[in-house]
C-alpha cells in the first residue's frame, strides 16, 4: 500500500456527511439501554408488591463465619473391593481389547479372542449379580 493510499482524500464529499448526520440523529433518537442497577430496581418494584413480600433465593446474603468446610480426604484409588474393580476391568477392558484385536492384530489366535469375550461376559454377570435385588419400600432411592 502507497502512501498516498493510506490518507484521506482532501476533498468533502456531501452525501457522506449527510448520513452521518443522520445516523448522529438516529442515534440520539435511540432509547437507552437502562443499567444493571435500574433494572434490578425496576424488577424489585415489580415483583416486591404489597405488605410482607418476601425476597428470593437470590436477594440472601450468606452469613460470613470464621470455620471453613474442609472435606474430607477421599479414598486412595484401588482401595475398594479387588473383585469390583477385577469386574470393572474385565467388563470394559474385554470389549476394548477384542476391537484393538479385530483392528491391529488381525491373525490373533482364537482363545486370545474367546478369553477376551469370556472376560467381559464374566465381568458383566459378576456386576450384575451385586446389584440389590430387595427394595427397601420406606427408600425412595435418593442418596447423597
Amino acid at each position: 500500500m502507497s502512501q498516498p493510499d493510506a490518507t484521506p482524500p482532501e476533498r468533502e464529499d456531501p452525501r457522506w456527511d449527510d448520513l452521518v448526520k443522520n445516523f448522529q440523529q438516529l442515534d440520539a433518537q435511540a432509547p437507552r439501554e437502562p443499567s444493571a442497577q435500574e433494572r434490578a430496581d425496576h424488577l424489585k418494584k415489580l415483583f416486591n408488591t404489597g405488605p410482607g413480600a418476601m425476597n428470593g433465593p437470590r436477594d440472601f446474603a450468606p452469613e460470613e463465619s470464621d470455620e471453613s468446610f474442609v472435606p474430607d480426604e477421599p479414598a486412595a484409588l484401588g482401595s475398594g473391593d479387588p473383585m469390583l474393580n477385577l469386574a470393572w476391568t474385565a467388563a470394559a477392558g474385554g470389549p476394548i481389547g477384542l476391537l484393538l484385536c479385530v483392528l491391529f492384530f488381525r491373525s490373533a489366535p482364537a482363545f486370545v479372542v474367546i478369553g477376551l469375550a469370556l472376560a467381559t461376559v464374566a465381568g458383566i454377570v459378576y456386576l450384575l449379580k451385586r446389584l440389590p435385588t430387595e427394595h427397601d419400600p420406606g427408600d425412595d432411592g435418593a442418596q447423597v
